[in-house]
């Protein structure tokens, strides 16, 4: 599950520069900021016939708190459909239109999109790795996470995988909810070779971590990598909270928070949304570029291999049985033996 970190990084205090405090890390968001508020500006403008003044407010509320305003024009807002140059005028114009609306010449117009593509991808991905960390720290969670903290957290980010995903597939594109692998047509079929696949994928997890500290080890030495995989498993904020006492209820919680909501939210994005925008490129390159997402948002160096693995069976359960609810249970076994392992030390 794709979380806060719950350790407070030591870092040296920010330079100072007329009294405004300042950091690498602050130019470099107020950059990507400015970029993707120009972006937005000319996209918006190439893609529809809206008054300057919409423009501008687009531009202003990427500029000022692009968390909130990119993701509502990726997903919401913006026109979807490849954008050509007029022949005419030479400047951006949606594809899928009899005429450019800029300067109304006849253009050779492909039909209308029905397929999302990386920009919904792009959007959905802004809320859960910028807009809720933000939200997460503006509410004093960012170092020290209570279980209830964690559970709110898990259902707000997986609810939002769901509702963002289906609104884009059903109402932006207006396709059912099978186009994302929803379908339970040979569901005992399905849960059953997803059973077996999630066993199996236990052990394949196990060592492919293996390998993944033998690789490092390699570059750090073999004590470095081990303790480096030891923290990576400790900064887990999970891992603190299943280490303390907890009551039966808890646990039950815990198990069906991570080990089923956590398991279809993510599945219903990066299977569903993430690997479903990148099929059009080929089943392994996205199989592939998916996973590697996958991996990428968990923030971790050592399971970033384990996690890749598991991501590329995953796509590749999807691909074969145009379902989700296979991987959805390979997902599932994997978070409930990471559970259990934790909870009773299992040495797996």
């Amino acid at each position: 599950m794709p979380a806060i970190s719950a350790r407070k990084e030591g870092c040296p205090g920010p330079a100072k520069h007329g009294g405004v405090p300042f950091s690498p890390a602050i130019a470099l968001i107020l950059t990507v900021s400015a970029l993707a508020a120009a972006w937005v500006y000319f996209d918006y403008r190439s893609r529809t016939d809206g008054p300057m003044w919409e423009r501008i407010a687009w531009w202003l509320g990427t500029l000022l708190a692009l968390p909130i305003f990119l993701p509502i024009y990726l997903v919401a807002a913006r026109p979807p459909g490849r954008l050509v140059r007029c022949p005419s005028c030479r400047r951006p114009t949606l594809a899928h239109r009899a005429a450019c609306r800029h300067c109304g010449s006849g253009i050779a117009f492909e039909p209308a999109p029905r397929l999302w593509g990386l920009p919904e991808v792009v959007g959905i991905s802004v809320v859960f790795m910028l807009a809720l960390p933000l939200i997460a720290r503006a509410l004093g969670m960012d170092l020290e996470f209570s279980l209830t903290e964690v559970v709110t957290l898990a259902v707000v980010q997986n609810g939002l995988f769901i509702g963002l995903t289906l609104y884009v597939v059903r109402t932006r594109y207006g396709l059912p909810a099978t186009a994302l692998g929803l379908r339970l047509e040979r569901w005992p079929a399905w849960t059953a070779g997803g059973l077996i696949a999630g066993a199996l994928s236990v052990p394949v997890s196990t060592r492919s971590e293996d390998l993944a500290i033998t690789i490092i080890a390699y570059f750090t030495g073999r004590a470095r990598a081990e303790a480096l995989a030891e923290e990576e498993h400790l900064s887990d904020v999970l891992t603190s909270i299943l280490q303390g006492p907890l009551t039966t209820d808890q646990i039950v919680l815990i198990v069906l928070v991570i080990s089923v909501l956590v398991p279809i939210g993510e599945e219903v994005f990066f299977r569903g949304l993430v690997y479903g925008a990148l099929r059009r490129w080929g089943v392994p390159l996205a199989a592939a570029l998916s996973a590697f997402f996958f991996s990428a948002v968990h923030q971790q160096i050592v399971h970033f291999l384990p996690i890749f693995i598991l991501g590329v069976i995953l796509a590749l359960l999807y691909e074969r049985t145009g379902s989700l609810l296979p991987s959805m249970l390979v997902h599932a076994v994997n978070n409930l033996v990471a559970i259990l392992g934790t909870l009773y030390d299992w040495n797996i």
